[in-house]
This record gives structure tokens, C-alpha cells and sequence, in this order.
């Protein structure tokens, strides 16, 4: 980010899937540099160990319940921001699953998770967002989003379903809704990125290949 440490201390920043991996390494920097890190978690017990080490290093966290596979849930969790400003929002959950299952809203569990429920939140806290001086969003993508398609009458691959076709197509649509999200909310800065290959728990479930390609 542009400013660094200087610009982010202080600031509250809202990152999502914060319990492991690229989240967490994340939440842990920020808060190093001063940020009021609020950790989206859908393990509250180990949300409350995360924010308990950041507090212990000097830190300032708090946990925020959410579950990208349940719409209800994160309208609970936009529901209890409601009223606060917000400075940034990392949109960085995400999975990668090799059989095609729905969720509790009846949409396919990768599209759900990486792609419309970071879309559902963020349209829920855009208020929040607004009401601070210079709000950002950083979606984290994939240079796997290159490999995506929108097939617009099988966006849930109820046809042809493969576990990285759904991730680089949930990609895709975060590149996607980047740039629109930009072009509409100019007040808003927003932001796609690409992390690099990491090797991280999302891909337990990545064919034998694919890990071996990221690890």
C-alpha cells in the first residue's frame, strides 16, 4: 500500500479467512505496523488464539464471526460493523475443492466462498467504508484467474465441473468485479492482486500436481 507503516497505523482494516496462511501472515504484518486488524474468521476458537497473539506482541485485534459459506452469516457479520468506519477490507478467503457441493444457499461451495460472499460483503460495508477519510479494498485474486472462463449459462459448472476450472473462474470474477467495483465507487480505491504461487492450506484439496507445482 501506498504510504506503508505511516499510512496504515492507526487504521482499522478488516481481513478476511485471517486464521491461516496468506490471511493470517497478512493480519500479523498489518498489525506490526500499527493497523487495528479485525480478523473475519469462521473458527472462532482459533480467531480468539490469532488475536490473542497479536495482542501479545503488542498489537491491536479484534475477531469478526463470518462463514463465506453462509450468506445469513455474513449479514450477521456486516450487521455488527454496522456504525464504524472502515479503512480497508481484504477480501482474501478463498478455497480450492475437488468435488462439486452446494452450500446451505444452494450455490456451488468455490463460487460461494471465493467469489460471492466477498461480493456480498463488500456491498454491505461499502457505508462503512465511505465514512472514512481515504477507504480501500484489495482483492486477493490469482494469475490463475487468467485460466478463467465465464461461461455465463454454467457459471456454477453445474456442467464440466473440475476444482481448479471453479477457482480460476471465482478469479476471473474478482478481476472482474475489481474493475467494475472502481469504475463505479470512485472514491473507493480497489484493488486486485496476485500473491504469487504460495504454498498455503487452500490447496490440500488441489490435485497431486498442483501441489507439487505450488509447493
Amino acid at each position: 500500500m501506498a504510504g506503508g507503516s505511516e499510512w496504515i497505523s492507526g487504521r482499522s482494516v478488516l481481513v478476511t479467512g485471517a486464521t491461516g496462511g496468506l490471511g493470517l501472515e497478512t493480519a500479523r504484518e498489518l498489525a506490526r505496523m500499527g493497523a487495528q486488524v479485525v480478523l473475519g474468521a469462521r473458527n472462532t476458537a482459533r480467531g480468539a488464539g490469532v488475536v490473542e497473539e497479536i495482542r501479545r506482541g503488542g498489537g491491536r485485534a479484534e475477531l469478526l464471526e463470518m462463514d463465506f459459506l453462509s450468506f445469513a452469516s455474513v449479514r450477521r457479520a456486516s450487521e455488527n460493523w454496522e456504525g464504524r468506519p472502515l479503512d480497508v477490507l481484504v477480501n482474501n478467503a478463498g478455497i480450492v475443492v475437488r468435488d462439486r457441493l452446494l452450500t446451505e444457499d444452494g450455490h456451488e461451495r468455490t463460487w460461494q466462498t471465493n467469489f460471492l460472499s466477498h461480493f456480498l460483503l463488500t456491498r454491505l460495508l461499502l457505508p462503512s467504508l465511505k465514512a472514512a477519510p481515504s477507504p480501500r479494498i484489495v482483492n486477493v485474486s490469482s494469475d490463475a484467474h487468467r485460466a478463467g472462463r465465464m461461461v455465463w449459462d454454467n457459471l456454477e459448472l453445474e456442467r464440466g465441473y473440475r476444482g481448479l476450472r471453479a477457482y480460476s473462474n471465482t478469479k476471473l470474477a474478482q478481476v472482474l468485479f475489481t474493475g467494475e467495483l472502481a469504475r463505479r465507487e470512485r472514491g473507493v480505491a480497489v484493488n486486485a492482486l496476485h500473491p504469487g504461487a504460495i504454498a498455503t492450506g487452500i490447496w490440500r484439496a488441489a490435485p497431486a500436481f498442483a501441489r507439487w507445482v505450488i509447493g
